[in-house]
């Protein structure tokens, strides 16, 4: 079997208001599972972002990546109308004085209850597909016809839709077939060979490795990629390749 690296794309650090059991929340600990899956790095953005207040979880994951070479960090991002956040520009010069590559957002009514819709975050969107920023947007917070809407309006935006299930396909598959800068996340994907079909239909460079730590277990992650009937240049895109390459395409000037 082919000796991966493993470039992980969804990992959070932090204590969060519900802990599960055998789940942990230090960087430390995270960097020492990582050791024990073989995964070598990992986006990383903090449980304070999402649960408490972006800003304050961006500043500590900026402390926590900076003391840990193998971590990089991904920011919690809002549109800039409350003030809570500067406007999208400013937004992504502050990125750039980071090295800050990739945003998330967690629009549900029972999360941060953002609006996708172009009158909220237009501005905000347009900015991060202008400088091919990658978003990651956990599909469990969007409904298929907002989803669609903002990528009829953002074509070019990099998406990866995380917190994907098993049920997904039937709506998958038209949403790849139209846009091209679509890929998912690979850890709730757990279909009967799906990820090959994938693969054979739409190609390799849409899916996107993560395992979801400390939520879900890396072990699972990698053997998902690891035991796929795929060549090792499809496992080796999805494994690191993909994610590589979208950070490496942020254009900041």
């Amino acid at each position: 079997m082919e000796n991966l690296s493993f470039f992980d794309c969804n990992c959070v650090v932090g204590r969060r208001g519900r802990m599960y059991p055998g789940s942990f929340f230090s960087r430390e600990d995270l960097v020492t599972a990582m050791a024990h899956y073989g995964i070598g790095k990992a986006l990383v953005y903090h449980s304070l972002a999402r649960e408490y207040n972006p800003r304050v979880g961006n500043s500590a994951i900026l402390e926590d990546t900076g003391k840990e070479p193998s971590l990089y960090p991904a920011w919690v991002v809002l549109p800039h109308h409350t003030g809570e956040f500067p406007e999208p520009e400013q937004l992504v010069e502050r990125m750039k004085s980071a090295n800050v590559r990739s945003v998330r957002m967690f629009p549900a009514e029972m999360e941060q209850q953002v609006s996708l819709a172009e009158w909220n975050c237009g501005a905000l969107l347009s900015a991060m597909e202008a400088h091919r920023v990658p978003l990651m947007l956990p599909l469990d917070q969007m409904d298929w016809n907002s989803l669609h809407d903002m990528l009829c309006h953002h074509p070019g935006l990099n998406v990866v839709l995380t917190d994907v299930d098993y049920r997904v396909d039937r709506n998958l598959y038209a949403l790849f077939e139209k846009f091209a800068h679509l890929s998912i996340e690979t850890i709730g994907y757990k279909v009967h060979r799906g990820i090959e079909e994938i693969c054979r239909r739409f190609g390799a460079e849409r899916l996107v490795f993560g395992s979801g730590m400390p939520l879900y277990s890396g072990g699972a992650a990698v053997s998902m990629i690891n035991y796929a009937r795929l060549s090792v240049r499809e496992k080796q895109m999805i494994a690191h390749g993909n994610l590589e390459r979208l950070l490496g395409g942020v254009v900041y000037g």
